[in-house]
């Protein structure tokens, strides 16, 4: 009976596994010949190379646009419906409830409608390319015999698609590259709740590598610690109970992209040569849709953001373009003053005035409609989450119809730098770093997405504006968004940190990136001569993590001949940190002990001196880009007054404080990944990619088939190839207009979404390995026919 029993649940799991299979075959759409479209004016043909990049030719392009809607939809259609669900806060419905609170976060923005209002604001013609590509998803869409392996897992069917859709996945990766809520809560916090020599002392602007890209002098040796404020503070402190996690986070990187340009100056033959590799989350498929679109006297090809027709970074045979996140501050959180007779009413300069309420329903797997009110006011939304017991309003530019388009379209077609630089200017979205490079060995950096104008303030922390004193007054115009055309030293360079000096006369914003990448791309493009587009992609590979220098300068000071003599033991840490080559190679020893020896140096000092933050919010965390400054000063001081009440008094002096912290991170960093010694934990061992596909967790015995390697990886987040477990290079791009054959381009993974296409990993192991892949190949391997779609007589 058992083993016919067992004999049965055999044949039940082969069957049921078969099953999958073969819908996960018959679902695998990218060997089709032929396909139709609505709204084709001519055939398209679409060739396709040896890694699944289309190749789109036709002679009309919205025709072009048509085919990208379509090529894309067939290799990412689950990978679109959900970015426009993630934006639009429709997750619950094919999830269940574990996502109802992140719907209920996006509903609160409510980004359909601004996709709505954008929609029917757009320029004429960026309003018809939407609607191109739209026809090319849905006709895709209508051609599938199986719908892609993920909505059959989900049971779902995915609705048609529109020109709102496009932009709720314009407006959420608007919301990934400028959402700067969690900042300025912390920042006001921190206002509130320390004296203002210590809150300036802990959030300083800017760091030495960001003066020395700038041209301008800034020593951290010259950083003032203030501590009498510092020392009477920690004498107040009394610890929260709340305190059930650290203070003192590591900062989360909202950005960590790259991108340079060399002017023909500093080239053999003239040419000017792009670089750009922009970092996010890696998600599986990759965010970027590789493309080529030839069309008139049009030839681009560069990446796109499926679910769009926009080609992010690329090139035409005129210009080079590439982002990076510009981490300007476009959001307020507006303090609100609630009646206190009335509940439903807020005060504005014109007295008190009724919250607009807007009801949302929450469709939930399963049948369920979770029901919610949000109040809205003159300035936006008001927050879930209170702000020191104040309600807050989000002022963001993404929020406004007026502030969103899809204006890069216009780069298509754009034939000279300066043409390229107003594109840039005029397009909405989010604000990001716009890099050129054009067919005449010229370069230029600029900014794209609007910039609000402040009166009053600035931007930093939770303001009221019910007064008056302190508003919006529109956008800075095109004119004075700042730019650099061919700049003397023959190159510009961003990796998110600050690229305008003192003397620009308006509010950026506030935490730009730590300028180290910047500094070291700097140094390397001042010391090659002349340079290539191989040196330009050995470059975004450079691993050098120069900060972590400064913790093993003071880590060896520590251990030194004479404690060593007493204390041998203590020999393997130090053999270990000396083996440090400087970079962050999978080879290398002691780079894992130098970051944790750094976040636990900050979580000593600091920590002591935000324990008011906490008591005042709860869920209190400090993660300032530049805390590095602070840090070093309080290590330069050699002070133990300033350590907390209860650390002073341990020990005898400074070194045997650095010694107890160091010794301890050693110890659990070796317990933390199993080991018995040090000299085994290369970098290469420690830093493990986790690059997962959204359903993976969710299926059994898929995991192998559906995720990325767990590959080790180069790279940390201090130098220009970031990367950890779950962030990296979304692509590498280098490219010269007129220069293609030497271009490179390539991404993690691959073109398709569909885990048995060969071209869903087939792009992997040249990332992680850092080989160049082709940026247009000329090798093709098969062909799509588009023909137009013949309506039948009942439309």
């Amino acid at each position: 009976m058992i083993r016919s029993l067992l004999g049965f649940l055999l044949i039940l799991v082969v069957v049921i596994a078969s099953t999958l299979y073969i819908s996960l075959y018959l679902s695998l759409g990218d060997k089709k010949t032929e396909g139709s479209v609505h709204g084709l004016t001519e055939e398209v043909q679409i060739a396709t190379d040896q890694f699944g990049v289309p190749i789109i030719t036709t002679a009309s392009h919205l025709d072009g646009f048509r085919a990208l809607g379509y090529v894309t939809a067939r290799d990412r259609l689950f990978q679109m419906d959900l970015l426009r669900r993630r934006s639009a806060g429709r997750l619950s419905e094919i999830f269940g409830d574990s996502m109802v609170a992140v719907d209920m976060e996006q509903r609160i923005l409510g980004f359909e409608r601004v996709a709505r209002e954008t929609a029917q604001r757009l320029p004429v013609a960026q309003w018809e390319v939407l609607a191109a590509y739209a026809d090319g998803v849905n006709s895709a869409m209508e051609g599938m015999s199986v719908a892609p392996f993920e909505f059959l897992v989900l049971g779902y069917r995915p609705q048609r698609w529109r020109i709102e859709d496009s932009l709720l996945i314009v407006l959420s990766m608007f919301q990934d590259q400028s959402n700067s809520a969690g900042e300025e809560r912390m920042l006001s916090v921190m206002e509130q709740a320390l004296p203002p020599e210590v809150y300036q002392f802990l959030t300083p602007m800017t760091d030495s590598y960001s003066q020395a890209v700038l041209g301008e002098e800034f020593s951290t040796d010259d950083y003032q610690v203030p501590v009498e404020s510092l020392v009477s503070l920690l004498k107040q402190q009394v610890r929260s109970p709340e305190e059930q996690t650290a203070i003192v986070q590591p900062h989360r990187m909202r950005a960590a992209s790259n991108a340079w340009a060399v002017a023909g100056t500093k080239t053999k033959d003239g040419r000017a040569i792009l670089a750009n590799d922009m970092h996010t989350s890696i998600s599986v498929p990759n965010i970027w849709y590789r493309c080529r679109l030839k069309f008139g006297e049009n030839d681009i090809a560069g990446v796109s953001l499926p679910g769009t027709p926009l080609i992010v970074a690329g090139a035409s045979r005129y210009l080079a373009w590439g982002m990076t996140a510009l981490v300007a501050d476009v959001l307020d959180l507006v303090k609100i003053q609630v009646n206190p007779e009335d509940p439903n009413e807020y005060w504005t300069l014109d007295g008190w005035k009724p919250f607009d309420v807007r009801k949302e329903l929450i469709q939930i797997k399963g049948g369920e409609t979770h029901e919610m009110d949000v109040k809205t006011t003159i300035w936006g939304p008001i927050a879930r989450q209170l702000l020191i017991d104040h309600p807050v309003a989000i002022r963001w530019t993404a929020l406004d119809a007026d502030a969103v388009n899809v204006g890069l379209l216009d780069i298509y077609s754009a034939k000279t730098l300066e043409e390229g630089v107003a594109i840039m200017n005029n397009t909405g979205g989010p604000p990001l770093n716009a890099i050129l490079a054009d067919d005449a060995g010229r370069i230029a950096w600029t900014t794209m997405g609007r910039l609000p104008s402040r009166r009053g303030f600035d931007g930093m922390t939770s303001r009221s504006w019910s007064d008056g004193s302190a508003e919006w007054m529109g956008y800075l115009v095109p004119e004075q968004l700042p730019r650099i055309i061919d700049p003397a030293e023959g190159f510009v360079v961003n990796a998110n940190n600050r690229s305008v000096d003192q003397h620009y006369p308006f509010t950026v914003g506030h935490a730009f990136t730590n300028g180290y990448r910047a500094y070291r791309i700097t140094e390397r493009l001042q010391a090659m001569d002349p340079i290539n587009e191989d040196e330009m992609f050995r470059l975004q590979l450079d691993t050098k993590a120069g900060i972590y220098g400064y913790y093993r300068d003071i880590a060896l000071s520590v251990l030194n001949a004479d404690l060593l003599t007493k204390r041998p033991e203590l020999q393997q840490i130090r053999h270990y940190l000396e083996q440090w080559n400087g970079y962050a190679n999978d080879g290398s020893q002691g780079l894992a002990l130098l970051i944790q020896f750094r976040m636990a140096l900050a979580q000593a000092l600091l920590e002591p001196l935000l324990h008011a933050c906490r008591i005042l919010d709860k869920e209190f965390e400090y993660g300032w880009v530049h805390l590095d400054i602070p840090l070093q000063a309080l290590l330069r001081e050699k002070n133990l007054e300033l350590l907390s009440n209860q650390e002073a008094m341990r020990y005898s002096d400074w070194d045997a404080f650095l010694l107890t912290v160091l010794e301890q991170t050693a110890q659990k960093l070796m317990i933390q990944h199993s080991v018995k010694s040090l000299t085994a934990l290369t970098w290469g061992k420690v830093n493990i990619a986790n690059y997962v596909h959204p359903l993976s967790q969710g299926i059994p015995g898929m995991t192998s088939l559906l995720d990325l390697p767990r590959d080790s990886l180069p790279g940390c987040d201090f130098c220009i190839r970031v990367n950890d477990e779950s962030f990296g290079a979304t692509k590498r791009l280098v490219i010269s207009p007129q220069h293609w054959e030497d271009g490179i381009l390539h991404i993690p993974g691959g073109q398709s979404g569909h885990p048995l296409s060969k071209h869903y990993k087939d792009q992997h192991r040249y990332w992680v390995n850092g080989q160049p892949i082709h940026f247009a190949s000329e090798a093709y391997q098969y062909s799509l026919k588009l023909l137009p779609a013949v309506r039948s007589r009942n439309n």
